[in-house]
This record gives structure tokens, C-alpha cells and sequence, in this order.
């Protein structure tokens, strides 16, 4: 395996995300020269469950450096192994499948993991520790999508931390341990605020306009 840094590996995966995900040449530079990293990954998520990832990709957008992606591999089976051709790819799907399991596994998640980056039902899986009422009291990350490394996720396990399920806007109101992870979700959640509100100011002002067009009765009588 070549050694390689953990910024080195994310940009090898941000170039070729934005080279597979972005058809515009002109917007894919534009991207590509302020390192836009938060946009490709939105359109990644944006992608139907068939696009294809290379690892370079899944690293990049599961935030895994080369060296955890390569243990996580060895541990818990290759999602590459199956894959046939140069370089091997996966389908969005299978990433993210194979992902849950990960997270299962290493966290011992009681129950299936659904959705896109295991999103349930019950809201966003965290990781988390509770006081001595079982309250949560500190969170210390995502439990897939994280800045933090295996190793200070592995620390948390060691005392005593576990999985819940939170809404984004209850896990805000909530203390974290790393501040800078709680910032990059405040300004993830303050976007998706804006842009549901703007949708929803549109649509109450396109009523609004189609109300005002219609022709009454009385205005034809008349």
C-alpha cells in the first residue's frame, strides 16, 4: 500500500469526485481551483444510488483517510473485492451498504441501519455519552460521518459511550466534545434552514400569484 498523507488522500478523491460528478467543464474547474470540497460532497449526496465510486471517491466522501479506508477494508471485508475493470468501482448503493455494516459492527448498532449514511427513521445516528440519569449529556460525533479518527472514536466506546438517534436540530442544543464538529454541523444545518425556507416562501408566493389571476365569476358577468 503507498503511504499517503491524509490531505493528500481527500484531494485525490475530491479531483476525481468532481471529474465524474460534475459534467460542466467550466463550474468543474471553477470547483475544482477554490477546493469546494462541501459542493461536490452535497452533489454526491444528491446522486442516485447508481453512480459509480471509485475508493479515491469513497474516501473523499465518507471522510476516511487512505490508511483507516485500508484498515476498514481488512477488518470488515472490501466493498472493492467484487469489482471488475481499472480502477475498480462500486455503486453508491454497495458503498454505503457495505458503510452500515461498518458502523454496525464497529459500534454494535442493535438494529438495521437504513437510509442514506444510515439515517433512520428516528432521526440521525450520533454517538454519545449519558450521565448517571441515562440523559445525554456530550456528543462526540456523527457515527459515520466525523472529522474525528478511529482512534478517538474507539476512546469514546472505551468509556462507556453509545449510538442514539437525534434530530440534527436536537443534537445542536446539546454540548459536543469537539466544538469544531458541532461548528461544520451548525453551518450544514443553517444552509438546509435557509434553502426549506426559501422553498417555502416561493411556493406560498406562487400561490399567492396564481390566486390573483384567476378570472372570477363576477368579473365575467360583468
Amino acid at each position: 500500500m503507498t503511504l499517503i498523507s491524509n490531505q493528500d488522500s481527500l484531494e485525490e478523491g475530491f479531483i476525481r469526485s468532481a471529474l465524474e460528478i460534475i459534467a460542466n467543464p467550466g463550474r468543474r474547474s471553477a470547483i475544482v481551483a477554490r477546493s469546494d470540497h462541501q459542493t461536490v460532497r452535497q452533489l454526491l449526496d444528491q446522486a442516485p444510488s447508481s453512480t459509480r465510486f471509485t475508493q479515491s471517491m469513497a474516501e473523499f466522501y465518507l471522510t476516511i483517510p487512505r490508511r483507516q479506508f485500508e484498515a476498514l477494508k481488512r477488518a470488515h471485508s472490501n466493498p472493492f473485492a467484487q469489482s471488475v475493470g481499472r480502477p475498480k468501482m462500486i455503486s453508491k448503493a454497495e458503498l454505503l451498504t457495505w458503510f452500515g455494516r461498518v458502523n454496525k459492527s464497529v459500534h454494535a448498532i442493535a438494529g438495521e441501519l437504513e437510509g442514506r449514511l444510515g439515517r433512520t427513521p428516528n432521526g440521525t445516528p450520533f454517538i454519545v455519552m449519558r450521565d448517571k440519569h441515562k440523559k445525554v449529556n456530550r456528543i462526540i460525533s456523527h457515527a459515520g460521518i466525523t472529522t474525528l479518527d478511529l482512534d478517538a472514536i474507539e476512546e469514546a466506546f472505551a468509556h462507556g459511550a453509545k449510538i442514539a438517534a437525534l434530530g440534527v436540530g436536537q443534537a445542536l442544543t446539546l454540548p459536543w466534545a469537539d466544538l469544531a464538529e458541532k461548528r461544520l454541523w451548525r453551518q450544514a444545518y443553517r444552509i438546509h434552514i435557509d434553502r426549506a425556507h426559501a422553498e417555502m416562501v416561493a411556493l406560498l408566493d406562487r400561490q399567492e400569484l396564481d390566486e390573483a389571476t384567476v378570472i372570477s365569476p363576477e368579473s365575467i358577468v360583468s
